[in-house]
């Protein structure tokens, strides 16, 4: 008790001492704890209780949880998100470091100019996005059906028809994810880029002098050292996927039926539509903490891959 006392006082005297610093950084605390701290443990809590925003609320213990499980619109909206997370993922990596590639070499021209370009779409306003998206995907009129019928036009023997990309049921999530492809490929190219140009120009100098080509150079030096941003870029895009609801919502509210609808979209539904913000909050935690367990996975597969 001897010990503790002096290191105790010791404590104190340091706080007092450092009084006018803790004061300074006061202002983040108590914004963390009153709108970051607070919502979390609440919607915790809300999480074992049944609550529509104005009556009392009432514990139902893990009621939620269980009701999750026959919900068929939450599974619904799960194979929706994992579906159009798997069309534009893929196609939005391999063209986010294609161009990333290209825009890293020495002898292209106004690279600046086309890395804004490449940037441009994701600091667009999504209601201009979806407008400029819904003319795009208009049946009669719409650029993507005209484009169809002067290829039908030329080739007759092809026998293509118009395609209803927001009213049908087949087309409407290919319809997000190419949204979804052409908005964010040039995010994660920036990410790419700058990778790129954090590998220093000596390996690629020592591999020509060993005699390797440009496929060798980029199998062995380029993607090897592209693992961490590739790493980052696929969680970065899993919780984006999965918390995904501007880009559904602004272009087909999850229609027609609930064919496109999400994760994220049907969230907001449950919370702010039906008013069941103590089940929202049960699904809410669920994803994230599958989020949280897949991005350790992942994590965990970089440390065993040496990246």
């Amino acid at each position: 008790m001897s010990e503790v006392r002096p290191r105790t006082e010791f404590l104190r005297h340091r706080i007092w001492r450092c009084r006018h610093f803790y004061l300074f950084i006061s202002p983040f605390f108590l914004l963390f704890a009153v709108f970051g701290l607070y919502p979390l443990l609440f919607s915790l809590y809300l999480s074992f209780a049944k609550w529509d925003g104005l009556t009392e609320q009432t514990w139902v213990g893990l009621a939620n949880f269980e009701n999750m499980l026959h919900d068929e619109i939450f599974f619904k909206a799960l194979w929706n998100t994992f579906a159009i997370g798997l069309m534009y993922i893929p196609p939005m990596f391999i063209g986010a470091f294609v161009f990333a590639v290209l825009l890293n070499t020495s002898w292209l021209r106004l690279r600046a100019l086309f890395r804004a370009a490449f940037f441009l779409p994701v600091v667009t306003p999504m209601v201009v996005v979806a407008i400029v998206f819904v003319l795009l995907y208009g049946q009669e009129m719409g650029l993507f059906n005209y484009v169809i019928k002067r290829v039908d036009a030329l080739l007759p023997w092809l026998d293509l028809e118009p395609i209803p990309w927001l009213t049908s049921e087949r087309w409407s999530k290919p319809a997000i994810a190419v949204l979804l492809v052409w908005r964010w490929t040039g995010y994660n190219m920036v990410l790419m880029l700058a990778g790129l140009q954090g590998i220093s120009e000596e390996y690629y100098e020592a591999a020509r002098i060993e005699g390797a080509g440009p496929l060798a150079r980029m199998r062995h030096i380029t993607l090897p050292l592209m693992r961490p941003i590739f790493l980052f870029c696929s969680i970065m895009s899993l919780i984006g996927t999965v918390y995904m609801f501007d880009e559904v919502f602004v272009l087909t509210a999850g229609g027609p039926g609930v064919s496109s609808t999400n994760f994220g979209l049907y969230l907001f539904n449950v919370s702010f539509t039906d008013f069941k913000f103590g089940y929202a909050s049960s699904m809410a935690y669920t994803v994230a903490l599958f989020v949280f367990v897949t991005s350790l996975c992942i994590l965990r597969l970089r440390r065993s891959d040496g990246a």
